[in-house]
């Protein structure tokens, strides 16, 4: 099954419904401070490219990242709707996130993700696709609840 992305505006209903379902499932997975998924009204920000993912014409998720300046990125906002999960649409998505940061310069590609077992499958493919584990980056803290990653591209 393959996907397509297409750049998406968060507050069109299909993708403000995906952010809502996004931010309702990390809500169990850590204390509000330690939450860092973007809301709709957040991922409008010029510096966030957000692309919808679709499969046929059914939207089934989404992903982006947002320029943190000097050439580096940070991925956000990574979701499959769960009735698609573990058929490797995620990471169809996350190489489509890669190739988009690429193609507009950046050069790092940095992400922030959960150390709840929520995490455990994504944190996985950040690692298969060549993210190495580093400090915090930005404007994040050392926090228990986080892991940080980043992937050189090019």
């Amino acid at each position: 099954m393959n996907i397509t992305m297409i750049e998406a505006d968060p507050l069109s209903e299909p993708i403000a419904r995906i952010v809502r379902a996004h931010l309702a499932d990390m809500a169990p997975t850590a204390p509000e401070e330690s939450r860092h998924a973007l809301d709709a009204s957040a991922l409008v920000d010029p510096s966030v490219a957000l692309f919808q993912v679709c499969v046929r014409e059914s939207i089934i998720g989404m992903g982006g990242f947002k320029d943190l300046g000097d050439s580096v990125a940070e991925l956000k906002s990574m979701r499959v709707s769960p009735e698609f999960r573990g058929r490797g649409l995620g990471r169809q998505l996350l190489d489509g996130l890669i190739d988009a940061a690429t193609q507009r310069g950046f050069t790092l590609l940095c992400l922030e993700t959960g150390t709840h077992d929520y995490f455990a499958a994504a944190r996985r493919m950040y690692r298969s696709a060549g993210f190495t584990p580093c400090p915090p980056f930005g404007d994040y803290q050392l926090d228990g609840n986080s892991v940080y990653y980043r992937l050189q591209l090019a």
